[in-house]
């Protein structure tokens, strides 16, 4: 049974081999920080547990559980990752040993919560789109959260889709404050894990690519994954706090799921806060598409800010921007 994790996904943290080593290997020790090209890898890290990880082989559908070694794989940098490895990477496997990582074509990356050190956890890598799960209720739709996971998917290069979950708990005449999203141009997609509206669409959406879900706790995540997938692997759903309203974490770490016609649909752990990476406060507002492209019409200097004729105040995700702006450094 492969190791777990202590306390979910927020408080493990891999810890470099110590292991002794034979003084007279005849092995050259690996380089720290070598990177593959993709062709060069020979499996897709499906699961990340502390100093293992499971792997799909090219060409074979059964899950190889490896060792990895965090000191020969790690990236040198200002910042380390938590992990040398995460799910969606294309690794090269030697004799149940990973003894390679590919370059990413991207990566969905947060700081990683309550690190001293700058420390980056990278959720998923080489996605070719990101499915931001939201509620339209139980937990309540939060924009806060949503504009996190779509500003860090552009800073990416990622595609991002936003489906909003558990539409059977509407009533007739309720506001949908996710209609405002396809005038940022984020495509928008309404399902019921419960009921399996919208469940058809996501799934012919996603057909053939890999795409991570991610989004708040609670919001049914891999309850939409179990009816898209049918698969009863695909994790245990948990029933809401009655005591808070939020979601608990129903997922100890992002898992990889085969889908239909070579897709991999990757589950995440549900996520209360999401540190931005990368990002800095002069490039935000290109995320915002709708701002950025309004910010032309207001005057020469305009900060944006408190200036009484600025016309970004009267856009609807102008209060989110502004949060997010405060954030960074």
């Amino acid at each position: 049974m492969p190791p777990k994790f202590l306390g979910g996904d927020e408080r493990w943290l891999d810890s470099e081999d110590r292991s002794p080593r034979p003084k007279h290997s005849r092995k050259a020790a690996p380089r720290r920080g070598f990177i593959l090209r993709p062709e060069e890898g020979n499996a897709v890290v499906a699961e990340v547990f502390p100093n293992q990880s499971a792997v799909r082989r090219d060409g074979a559908g059964e899950r190889l559980l490896c060792d990895y070694r965090m000191a020969s794989l790690a990236v040198g940098g200002a910042a380390r990752e938590r992990s040398p490895v995460c799910v969606g990477d294309r690794v090269r496997v030697q004799a149940g040993t990973i003894t390679g990582r590919c370059e990413r074509r991207n990566q969905l990356v947060r700081s990683a919560p309550n690190s001293r050190d700058p420390l980056l956890h990278v959720i998923a890598a080489n996605i070719d789109c990101l499915v931001v799960v939201a509620a339209a209720r139980e937990p309540e739709f939060s924009v806060g959260i949503i504009d996190r996971f779509l500003v860090a998917a552009s800073a990416q290069g990622i595609p991002a889709l936003l489906c909003v979950n558990k539409t059977d708990l509407l009533g007739p005449g309720d506001e949908r404050p996710w209609e405002l999203y396809p005038a940022a141009g984020v495509p928008v997609l309404e399902t019921s894990a419960r009921s399996g509206a919208g469940a058809a669409e996501l799934r012919s959406r996603l057909r053939g690519q890999t795409a991570a879900f991610c989004g708040h706790s609670g919001v049914g995540k891999t309850s939409l994954l179990r009816r898209l997938l049918g698969d009863e692997a695909c994790g245990r759903v948990a029933e809401l706090s009655a005591a808070s309203g939020k979601g608990r974490h129903t997922t100890s770490g992002a898992v990889l799921l085969p889908g239909p016609k070579e897709s991999n649909w990757i589950d995440t752990p549900g996520i209360m806060n999401f540190a931005l990476v990368g990002v800095g406060r002069a490039g935000l507002l290109a995320h915002f598409k709708e701002l950025a492209s309004a910010a032309a019409l207001c005057g020469p200097g305009c900060a944006h800010e408190a200036e009484p004729a600025c016309v970004l105040r009267r856009l609807p995700r102008y209060h989110s921007y502004r949060q997010i702006l405060g954030s960074l450094g």
